[in-house]
C-alpha cells in the first residue's frame, strides 16, 4: 500500500468508541525557548530517559520538537538526536522513505542506536544496536511535517484503521466488519494540511528553520565551517528526491545568512535504495529486474513485462504526469498535490504485473509478499503509555505519509550542481529490492556523472570489491572522486536491516571522505576505484523453500497479513502478543526459537563487545576469504575525522 493515505471526515457524534488510546493531558516536562534567529518560532525538548538504550550511558540524547507558526497555525517538526559513541565533530540528519514516511522507521528498524525485542509475552524491551551509526556519527532524526510524531495544530482526537491504512475523524465506533486490534481510538496531527505542504520548497524551509533553532540551541553539535566532514544528510527510497532538494535549499540560504542564522555546509548527500530521481531508468529497471536479475530468478515472462513501459510512455502515461508535477504551473496547491498524486501512484504502479504474477515481496525478492522482516514490533512500543510520556508527546505514533509535494525542481539538476559545489554524492542499493532496485540506482549514478566533462569516465570506471571486515565482501562500489554507486550484496529495501555491518562502513567511509571500497584516506580529487566493468557478480538461485514466515502486525494489517489473517483479525478471532497477530497463545515463540530470522531477546546482545570503530584495509593487504585481514585495522572515528581534516587542510 504505497499511496494508501485517506483521511475521512465525519460530523456524526457516538456512544461507542474504539479501544481507549487517546493521549492522555500530561505534564510532558519539555524545556521550551525561543528561536535565536527568529524569536516567533520555539523549540521544545527533554532527554527521553528510558526511551532509548544506547551503547554507552554516556551519550546525550535530546528529542523534541520545533513549532513554527504557518499559516495562522503551528506545524512541529519532531527530532531526535544521539551523541556518537566518541567525541566527534560530525553530525548526520537522517530521513526515511516511502512517500515522506517517519524517520522513526529507520530509527528503530536500521541504523539508530537502539532496536526494540521481544523478551516475553507482552515484554517489549530496548537493546543497544551493534551497528548503529552513532557508532560514527552524531546523529539527528527528523520527521517531516506531518508524519511521524511531526505534527500540525489543531491536534484531533480521531481512529485509526489499520486494515485500510487511514485515520477517521472524529473517532468512530468500532465497526461491525472490524475488531478493536485493528481499528483504535488515537490523537493525531489536523487532518486538514497546510497549503504550503505542497511544494518542496516550503518543506525545505521549515526543515531548515530545524537546523537553525537545533544548531542554535545545541552549539556544541555544529561543525566547524571549515571541516571536511561538515553536516551529512541521507535519506532512503523515495525521500531522495526530496532530499537532494532540501540539500541545494540548504545551500542556497548560506550567502544570504546574517548575524542570527547559520550556514549549513552539506558535505555528503547519502541516497539508500533511492527511487524517483530518474524515473525513466526506474520503470526500465523493473523490467531488467524480473527478467534478467543476478540470482537467476524469473520473476517475470517478456509478455508479463509488456504492459510496464506501455504505462510510462503513453498518453497520459507516467512521463506526462511527472512534467507538471515537477515543473508546476500556475495552478493551485491542490490542483498540484493531485496531480503529483497520480503521477507517483502511476510510477509505483509500474510494479502492478510483479506484484500480480509473482507472490514475493517488493522490498526483497527472496521474501513472501508479506515479508516479516523487519521487525515492526516498535509500532507498539512507540505507542504504549510509557514511552509516549519518556518523549513528551502529545500524539499517538502512526507511520501514514501524505501525498508526495510537488518537485518544483529536477532532483537531479540539484544533485549535479551539489557535485559541482564538492559535495560527496553516494547512491547505495540492495541488489535484493525490486522496488527501488540496483540497476535503477546504477542508472541514475550514470545520468548523473554525464553532465560533467570531470566525470566522463565514471561510465568506464571500474567495480572495486567493498571489504565489509576482515573475512567478507559485502558488495562491489564504483567511486570516481566525489560521486560513488554501491551494490550491496544480499541486501533488500532495507539494507540495514539485512547487511547492517557493510551499510554501516559504506556509511563511515562516505562521511569520511574515504575510500568506499575499503576505508583508507584517499585524495578524493583524484581518486578512482579499479576493478570489473560491471557489478554482475551473480548469486545462487533464491528458493521459494528459504523464506522466513509471515508476520501479522495489527498496526500494519494491510502490509503484513495475508487474507487468511486479515479476516481472522476482523472477526477478533485470535490471540495479540506484542503487537503481532496469532491464531493461539501457543502459537507465540521468542524470536530465537522462530524461523523468522530474528534474535531472541535474551540472545540480543551485540555479537561483538567492540561496540565502537570502524574497518579500514587495502586491496593489496585484504584477503576477505581467510581469516586474516593483513594490514587491516579497526580505527577511532574520531581520529579518523581529524586524518580527513588535516589531508583536506594540505590539498587546500
Amino acid at each position: 500500500m504505497l499511496l494508501s493515505r485517506s483521511v475521512r471526515l465525519f460530523c456524526a457524534c457516538f456512544s461507542v468508541t474504539a479501544l481507549a488510546q487517546f493521549v492522555p493531558l500530561q505534564d510532558a516536562n519539555l524545556t521550551t525557548l525561543n528561536a535565536a534567529h527568529d524569536p516567533n518560532i520555539t523549540i521544545s525538548y527533554k532527554v527521553p530517559k528510558g526511551a532509548c538504550k544506547t551503547a554507552f550511558d554516556a551519550q546525550k540524547q535530546f528529542s523534541g520538537w520545533v513549532n513554527i507558526p504557518v499559516e495562522g497555525r503551528s506545524t512541529s517538526l519532531f527530532f531526535w538526536f544521539i551523541e556518537a559513541r566518541e567525541p566527534t565533530s560530525t553530525l548526520t540528519i537522517w530521513l526515511n522513505g516511502g512517500t515522506g514516511g517517519s524517520s522513526m522507521s529507520g530509527f528503530w528498524q536500521e541504523n539508530g542506536p537502539c532496536e526494540v525485542v521481544e523478551k516475553d509475552k507482552d515484554h517489549l524491551e530496548v537493546k543497544a544496536r551493534e551497528w548503529g551509526w552513532d557508532r560514527a556519527s552524531n546523529m539527528l532524526y527528523i520527521d517531516l511535517p506531518s508524519v511521524g510524531f511531526s505534527y500540525t495544530t489543531p491536534i484531533t482526537n480521531g481512529s485509526y484503521d489499520s486494515y485500510n491504512a487511514t485515520t477517521i475523524f472524529p473517532p468512530e465506533p468500532v465497526p461491525k466488519w472490524s475488531s478493536p486490534w485493528a481499528f483504535m481510538n488515537g490523537t493525531f496531527s489536523s487532518p486538514y494540511p497546510l497549503n504550503s505542504s505542497a511544494n518542496t520548497t516550503a518543506t525545505a524551509r521549515l526543515v531548515w528553520h530545524l537546523l537553525q533553532t537545533f544548531l542554535s540551541t545545541f552549539p556544541q553539535y555544529n561543525t566547524p565551517s571549515n571541516s571536511s566532514t561538515g553536516i551529512s544528510l541521507f535519506a532512503k527510497g523515495t525521500t531522495a528526491p526530496l532530499a537532494a532538494l532540501l540539500a541545494s535549499y540548504f545551500h542556497s540560504q548560506n550567502p544570504s545568512t546574517s548575524s542570527t542564522t547559520l550556514p549549513i555546509k552539506i558535505t555528503s548527500l547519502g541516497l539508500l535504495s533511492p527511487c524517483g530521481l530518474d524515473p525513466l531508468s526506474q520503470a526500465q529497471s523493473y523490467v531488467t529486474m524480473a527478467l534478467n536479475n543476478t540470482f537467476h530468478l524469473p520473476l517475470l515472462t517478456q509478455d508479463q513485462t509488456t504492459p510496464i513501459m506501455s504505462a510510462y510512455h503513453r498518453r497520459r502515461g507516467c512521463s506526462d504526469l511527472l512534467l507538471p508535477c515537477r515543473h508546476p504551473s500556475s495552478s493551485t496547491n491542490s490542483e498540484t498535490l493531485l496531480v503529483c498524486l497520480q503521477a507517483w501512484e502511476c510510477i509505483y504502479g509500474l510494479t502492478i504485473p510483479y506484484q500480480q504474477h509473482t507472490s514475493r515481496s517488493l522490498y526483497d525478492i527472496s521474501s513472501p509478499s508479506f515479508d516479516p522482516l523487519p521487525n515492526q514490533t516498535y509500532l507498539t512500543f512507540l505507542n504504549s503509555p510509557k514511552f509516549l510520556s519518556a518523549i513528551g508527546s502529545p500524539i499517538n505514533f502512526t507511520d501514514l505519509p501524505p501525498p508526495l509535494p510537488a518537485l518544483r525542481d529536477d532532483p537531479l539538476v540539484a544533485i549535479k550542481e551539489l557535485l559541482s559545489q564538492g559535495v560527496r554524492i553516494a547512491l547505495l542499493s540492495g541488489d535484493r529490492d525490486y522496488l527501488c532496485n540496483w540497476y535503477s540506482g546504477q542508472s541514475t549514478s550514470l545520468s548523473i556523472a554525464g553532465s560533467f566533462s570531470r566525470y566522463n569516465a565514471f561510465h568506464t570506471t571500474g567495480y572495486a570489491p567493498l571489504l565489509t571486515n576482515k573475512t567478507y565482501t559485502g558488495g562491489s562500489t564504483r567511486q570516481l572522486s566525489n560521486l560513488s554507486f554501491t551494490r550491496i550484496y544480499d541486501a533488500g529495501h532495507f539494507p540495514s536491516h539485512s547487511q547492517p555491518e557493510t551499510t554501516f562502513e559504506i556509511f563511515s567511509r562516505i562521511i569520511l571522505g574515504s575510500s568506499i571500497s575499503t576505508g583508507e584516506k584517499v585524495n578524493l580529487a583524484s581518486f578512482a576505484t579499479k576493478g570489473t566493468p560491471e557489478a554482475d557478480k551473480t548469486g545462487p538461485e533464491l528458493l521459494a523453500t528459504n523464506v522466513p514466515n509471515a508476520r501479522c502486525y495489527i498496526r500494519k494489517v494491510a502490509d503484513t497479513c495475508d487474507d487468511e489473517s486479515v479476516r481472522a483479525v476482523l472477526r477478533g478471532e485470535g490471540v495479540v502478543i506484542n503487537g503481532v497477530w496469532y491464531n493461539s497463545a501457543g502459537d507465540w515463540q521468542l524470536p530465537g526459537q522462530r524461523s523468522d530470522g530474528e534474535a531472541a531477546g535474551e540472545e540480543a546482545a551485540p555479537t561483538s563487545t567492540i561496540m565502537t570503530g570502524i574497518f579500514t584495509t587495502s586491496l593489496s593487504a585484504a584477503k576477505p576469504t581467510s581469516s586474516s585481514g593483513g594490514s587491516s585495522a579497526w580505527d577511532n572515528p574520531a581520529r579518523g575525522l581529524l586524518m580527513v581534516s588535516v589531508l583536506a587542510g594540505l590539498l587546500l
